[in-house]
């Protein structure tokens, strides 16, 4: 093999053929003898080699690592879903025991409950449960359907304050799939209920008009008006009809307009004495077998036939003082006309001033009376407040004067006339 290497005098490069270690050649360029070194038969130099271990390993081991957490984590993920399910399962379980035992125990309602929440737990349970999807569904059905029916059977025997329920109750089967096939028995069922309890209200106002009673007769054919707006519109109208052939004639034989208060006011207003007056009004024309106005809507218009007119009218002063001091006392009078068709039958001016000494003054009260010479807003408002409770009492005796609405002449006599 062949070889070269450098003079160490010169530093030329020195060539041999077929070499050995420890033979001699001679430099060409300095001619000094050298004797061959030992050189290495490996093609390129010789490097040191790394002790670290090779990067594929580092990240074969990165890789190892990652997968182990995944495998961890999917293991521990499926631990809970599993113990999760197991935990719901357990509670459908419970919910169905517990729908069964209510339906044993005719409580419909909290069993179709009881049942609907399982139900809503079911597609989160374990597997098992999937295949009993079809049987809880036509449980729920069946349960469902006695429900309605149970709920019907008690409101037919009930009045017309159970409109609500009934309306739930439509409301219901028209929301739930599973009442679909009960639709024309509920709506048969509850127009027959609105029938019933129509000619029961029309029956009562009957009777309340024969023995004197308008106002009672009113308020039953008011109820019966509002029980028929749920009706199909022909049987609503002919409802309405039989309902305006009553009330429409105790209208214009009986009917009496309030109109609102008017006046002179210093403290007082309008409105609120027509808030405190107005039901006074209205029971002393009703005990007298009059028909005070209503603003009910089916015979809303109907009142300008009314031939009765109240009217109230209210004129409040002040005038004197109270004792030594410079408040001053009120009194306010009630001016009241009772007309028909036009003309006064009966008028009432009831009056009131405030007492004096005013009782129940507080003791400061009367202490800041005698040490002050000026107007005192809260005594004086006092002092109103007096005179106007005195006016009520006076105003509800005068209008028990009224007269008696005339009684209507019976067929026969008039007949005989």
């Amino acid at each position: 093999m062949d070889g070269e290497f450098a003079c160490p005098e010169c530093g030329q490069i020195v060539k041999v053929r077929r070499f050995g270690s420890g033979r001699q050649v001679r430099c060409k360029f300095c001619k000094r003898l050298l004797e061959v070194p030992f050189l290495p038969r490996a093609s390129n130099g010789w490097k040191r080699t790394s002790s670290a271990q090779p990067r594929w390993v580092v990240w074969a081991w990165v890789g190892v690592g990652f997968v182990a957490v995944a495998l961890v984590s999917t293991a521990a993920m499926q631990l809970i879903l599993s113990q999760e399910r197991a935990a719901r399962a357990h509670t459908i379980n419970k919910l169905i025991a517990a729908s069964e035992a209510h339906e044993q125990a005719g409580r419909f309602d909290m069993a179709l409950l009881d049942l609907d929440t399982a139900l809503e737990y079911l597609p989160s349970a374990v597997p098992a449960h999937t295949n009993d999807r079809k049987t809880l569904r036509d449980r729920r059905r069946s349960l469902a359907v006695r429900d309605v029916q149970s709920m019907i059977l008690q409101l037919a025997e009930r009045d017309a304050s159970a409109l609500g329920d009934w309306l739930n109750v439509q409301a219901r089967v028209g929301a739930d799939h599973d009442l679909g096939t009960l639709g024309n028995e509920v709506r048969a069922k509850f127009l027959a209920a609105l029938h019933r309890w129509i000619d029961v209200e029309e029956a009562a106002a009957r009777s309340a008009v024969e023995s004197q009673r308008p106002v009672d007769a009113v308020a039953h054919c008011t109820t019966a008006a509002g029980v028929a707006i749920h009706l199909p519109p022909d049987d609503k109208q002919a409802v309405l009809r039989r309902l305006n052939a009553i009330v429409v004639p105790l209208i214009e034989r009986r009917g009496v307009v309030i109109d609102k208060p008017s006046g002179e006011f210093l403290l007082g207003t309008e409105a609120g004495y027509d808030k405190s007056m107005r039901p006074v009004m209205i029971k002393a024309l009703g005990d007298k077998g009059y028909l005070p106005a209503a603003s009910t809507k089916p015979w809303r218009d109907d009142w300008s036939r009314a031939p009765y007119r109240l009217t109230l009218s209210i004129h409040e002063r002040q005038e004197g003082n109270y004792m030594a001091t410079q408040n001053r006392l009120t009194r306010i009078e009630a001016r009241i006309s009772f007309s028909q068709q036009g003309r006064e039958i009966w008028k009432s001016t009831p009056n009131a001033r405030t007492t004096v000494p005013l009782p129940s003054l507080p003791n400061f009260i009367s202490t800041r009376l005698a040490l002050s010479d000026a107007r005192l807003p809260e005594v004086e408002k006092m002092l109103y407040e007096n005179a106007q409770a005195m006016i009520g009492d006076k105003f509800k005796a005068a209008l028990a004067a009224i007269p008696d609405c005339p009684r209507p002449i019976p067929p026969a006599v008039a007949g005989g006339r």
